[in-house]
């Protein structure tokens, strides 16, 4: 029984301990060790998450060094894993962000461990895409990204610019953000990584944000015309309770 850990979903987000009955993790030796490997076998990790509203399976394949103990081989060292789901670290995406910017950002995310450059590649038109969205960049202002990010500087908090700055001066990905965002440049996958966390990061503090500022101004301007409501149909009972007894007197002397 494997001791319970803490876990985040991929697919909702929920942060919640792992106990036995939603983790299964098994290991298998690879009968040979003729490779240049040497010993070595495959371990696969499968965690269901506990949300019942997501319920959704996280399955992994790793390329583990074998160790031997007495008795039985137990996994060792990881080469390499292999997500199977989901696929990669793409977060999920609110359906209000257009989709050609949710597209590319999955794409990015995708391909970032098997082609770094590839993927700061795809990072890259993203940020623009959003730029260029959210800031409504006129045609006649659109250009290189460097040139699009400088126009809305102004509009951008301290920390935001600080962010994107910071991404820009790291290696190739700074010399080459002034570029076009389809030129494919040699990057590191720490740098790309570093393009995809940006990406979140402006997803989440412009696009979800605004969103939430806009339900709840909807949710308080749907409250003010309730009471609103209320308030005149509390004015009209009161008026006809009035009338009514008004008309009650009045029988009553006569």
């Amino acid at each position: 029984m494997k001791t319970p850990f803490n876990w985040q979903c991929a697919f909702c987000g929920q942060t919640t301990t792992i106990t036995s009955p939603n983790f299964d993790e098994q290991f298998h030796r690879i009968e040979t060790s003729l490779s240049n490997h040497g010993d070595i076998g495959v371990l696969v990790a499968a965690i269901a998450c506990p949300n019942t509203e997501c319920a959704e399976l996280t399955l992994s394949v790793g390329l583990m060094k074998a160790v031997r103990q007495p008795g039985l081989w137990v996994s060792g060292q990881a080469l390499r894993v292999f997500p199977l789901l989901p696929r990669s670290r793409a977060k999920p995406q609110p359906s209000y962000i257009p989709a050609s910017i949710r597209a590319d950002y999955e794409e990015a995310c995708l391909i970032l461990r098997d082609s770094p450059k590839a993927s700061a590649t795809m990072a890259r038109r993203c940020l623009q895409g959003i730029v260029r969205d959210f800031w409504g960049i006129p045609q006649n202002r659109r250009g290189n990204l460097g040139a699009e990010l400088n126009y809305i500087r102004e509009e951008l908090t301290p920390d935001t610019w600080d962010a994107i700055h910071a991404v820009r001066s790291v290696g190739d990905i700074g010399a080459h953000m002034e570029k076009d965002v389809n030129v494919v440049v040699d990057v590191e996958a720490e740098e790309a990584e570093l393009l995809v966390g940006l990406i979140e990061t402006l997803l989440s503090d412009w696009y979800v944000e605004r969103h939430k500022r806009t339900e709840r101004n909807r949710a308080l301007k749907e409250l003010a015309e309730r009471k609103l409501s209320q308030k005149r149909e509390a004015k009209t009972k009161s008026a006809a309770i009035g009338a009514n007894d008004g008309q009650k007197g009045s029988q009553d002397i006569s």
